[in-house]
């Protein structure tokens, strides 16, 4: 939104408000998969207006307790009971701006981990670079990261080569190959 002036931004919102309005109600109110619909028909570029819409109109100094009240069900549907007294507020919980995620601004985490799984999605070159990585490392061989990511196997394995001289100039783990048994390592 950085390119555009005070009254395309102001124009950009208001076409977006419906948008993210319709998010709030239908995290409550729809399905996964309607809910998934929904995004899938926004651009990248739109839903991170969405976002700072979101994050506009959230209330940062609302308890936790009371931000999250109409959830009653957990990650498998089931029933659950507060018993917590917890008095933290949204503005309590940590940033994710911190060093776990340091360089990973312009990544779509969900992309690449949809990508990964076999659902065919566009990806920058970072995330495919990421998604390279992340499925070799998951034990994933060449072949299938290359299919899943629309790739040819030689690429697969010159990104994998640059990912492990990364990751071994920032002293982080590079699993041993076969790249088969990386899963077990």
């Amino acid at each position: 939104m950085s390119g555009l002036g005070a009254e395309e931004r102001g124009d950009l919102v208001e076409a977006l408000l419906p948008d993210a309005a319709g998010l709030v109600v239908a995290v409550r109110e729809e399905t996964r998969d309607q809910i998934t619909a929904r995004l899938r028909g926004m651009s990248r570029y739109e839903l991170e207006v969405v976002a700072v819409i979101l994050a506009a109109i959230a209330d940062p100094d609302r308890g936790l307790r009371e931000a999250f009240a109409w959830i009653n069900f957990d990650e498998h549907g089931e029933p659950v009971t507060r018993r917590s007294s917890a008095t933290r507020t949204v503005r309590d919980v940590p940033s994710t701006a911190l060093p776990h995620t340091k360089g990973r601004s312009g990544i779509d985490e969900v992309a690449v981990e949809r990508a990964l799984h076999g659902d065919p999605q566009p990806l920058n070159e970072r995330e495919r670079a990421l998604a390279v990585d992340r499925g070799i490392r998951r034990g994933m061989d060449y072949d299938l990261v290359a299919e899943r990511l629309g790739m040819t196997r030689g690429a697969v394995m010159q990104a994998w080569d640059r990912a492990k001289r990364k990751a071994r100039a920032e002293g982080r783990f590079v699993p041993k190959d076969p790249v088969g048994e990386i899963a077990a390592a």
